[in-house]
């Protein structure tokens, strides 16, 4: 039997931001549920709050923007956790693969060093440790050359390469919630297509891993 409670689930959430201008509703009174295994996608042209929504879920809206409603993974409510509980979250429990790779990644720092950072942050593991989960998921997402992609910078790799990384490092930590913002926008048509299908086999992977979870 599955568990009955969603895994992500938005009540009544709006973020707002105070401005010169007055206020603006990037995001009136959400409302959604996404169950485990299960896939949600949000639509809407751009500028109507689709990002936003997804940081707000993250907890990265920085001031003047302001959230309020109850966001609830696995039923705990993010939306009252303290700061240095929901950093323990993000990235681990809870992942988003971010737009535009490029921007998001650290130009000056080595793709293994990337992929290393979460691991050492949220899991008790040492740098060999680390090492050899990074190389395993440069290779779960297709990349291949493991070794050297490893040592690359970003600005050395090609777009889709650079999304691909993304997703290893949203992965890194087996989260239990994978928000994507709009993953394929700077890909081209054959690359867009490829990294959805990527993710609908991890996703069914990680399906199948879970299923023993919920007997």
């Amino acid at each position: 039997m599955e568990s009955q409670t969603p895994a992500l689930e938005l009540t009544n959430v709006s973020t707002h931001f105070q401005t010169e201008a007055g206020l603006v509703k990037a995001v009136d009174q959400i409302n959604f549920k996404v169950g485990h295994g299960e896939t949600v996608c949000v639509v809407g042209e751009s500028g109507c709050g689709k990002s936003v929504t997804a940081m707000s879920i993250m907890g990265l809206v920085q001031q003047p923007g302001v959230v309020s409603g109850t966001i609830k993974l696995d039923g705990k409510e993010l939306s009252a956790l303290p700061k240095g509980e929901m950093r323990k979250l993000r990235g681990n429990a809870l992942a988003m693969i971010f737009q535009e790779p490029m921007s998001s990644l650290n130009p000056v720092l080595t793709i293994g060093e990337q992929l290393m950072e979460p691991l050492l942050e949220h899991q008790l593991i040492s740098k060999k440790e680390a090492k050899k989960k990074a190389l395993e998921l440069i290779k779960m997402v297709g990349i291949g050359r493991e070794q050297q992609i490893f040592r690359s910078f970003p600005h050395q790799m090609s777009g889709g390469m650079l999304q691909r990384i993304m997703i290893a490092i949203a992965l890194s930590c087996d989260p239990k919630m994978l928000i994507a913002d709009e993953p394929t926008t700077a890909l081209d048509v054959t690359i867009q297509a490829q990294i959805l299908d990527l993710l609908r086999s991890l996703k069914e992977e990680k399906k199948d891993v879970d299923a023993a979870d919920y007997p």
